[in-house]
């Protein structure tokens, strides 16, 4: 009967929304061990400013600007942001959040943001830089699997996005460690980071306030399965100080294709702190 028909529909649903929210919890819960491996060899020092004494002149007056009086280097970073994504180039803006975490010894970086596509359905993105090794996990309802991938290209990728938006964490930029600097003209500076092999590198433009205004390199990026070098840019604005540190509060990335600038991501951030450990 149709009674009958109903309730195994009914059943049935309410079983997998059971399923997708444990999982959604599991997910929860591996982004939380992943932070904790992220930040468990961290230590405090005292932060040295030699080293800005030898850098390019618009990277020293930007970390002048940018660091001020801070007397400790940035541990970690930990930030919540909304905004919008779409997934392909040419689909629709959907509304994001998410949060992400930084490490600064060595530089590494942990983010997961969530998108809902349609009512009821929610797809889960984790990217990383650990160690100079990149991973992309993308899940729908936190239960099946749509990209867990890995390799060279994913390294490079990510780390070049960690260099990127390592403007929330401004005073690793003095690490020589992992990052060189080398000029490039009166408002633009090259910067590689390396790390545990792996490097990435890309162009910093500062604007006339002397803060990074756009970032600019050549990333890879999944083409159908297949990874292309592709130029890539993000643009800064809306710098706001936290904590006596100067850093940006909207981010726009993008990538350039057939000479167009095709933005993917806009990212406004909504919380942000220093050198609290663990998950939010």
């Amino acid at each position: 009967m149709w009674w009958v028909a109903w309730w195994v529909v009914v059943t049935v649903v309410g079983a997998c929304g059971v399923v997708a929210s444990v999982n959604s919890l599991r997910f929860e819960r591996r982004v939380a061990r992943e932070v904790h491996e992220l930040e468990a060899t961290l230590d405090v020092p005292v932060l040295d400013l030699q080293p800005i004494i030898g850098l390019p002149d618009p990277v020293r007056r930007y970390l002048n600007k940018a660091i001020g009086a801070r007397q400790r280097p940035l541990r970690t970073v930990r930030l919540r942001h909304g905004g919008t994504f779409r997934p392909s180039l040419d689909g629709a803006w959907l509304p994001i959040r998410g949060q992400q975490h930084f490490s600064a010894k060595p530089p590494g970086f942990i983010w997961w943001g969530r998108v809902r596509p349609f009512p009821g359905l929610w797809i889960d993105a984790r990217d990383r830089s650990v160690n100079g090794e990149g991973n992309m996990f993308v899940t729908m309802e936190s239960t099946f699997t749509i990209a867990d991938s890995r390799g060279p290209q994913l390294d490079q990728g990510a780390l070049v996005r960690l260099l990127g938006e390592m403007t929330w964490l401004p005073t690793a930029f003095l690490d020589g460690r992992y990052v060189q600097w080398s000029a490039v003209g009166a408002r633009r500076a090259s910067a590689t980071l390396q790390v545990n092999g792996r490097s990435g590198t890309a162009v910093f433009e500062f604007g006339a306030d002397d803060l990074p205004m756009t970032f600019s390199a050549d990333r890879f990026r999944d083409d159908g399965g297949k990874a292309i070098l592709t130029p890539w840019v993000g643009r800064y604005s809306d710098y706001r100080p936290v904590d006596g540190v100067l850093v940006p509060h909207r981010v726009v990335a993008a990538w350039i294709i057939d000479g167009r600038a095709l933005e993917y991501a806009r990212f406004d951030v909504q919380q942000l702190e220093f050198d609290v450990r663990g998950p939010s």
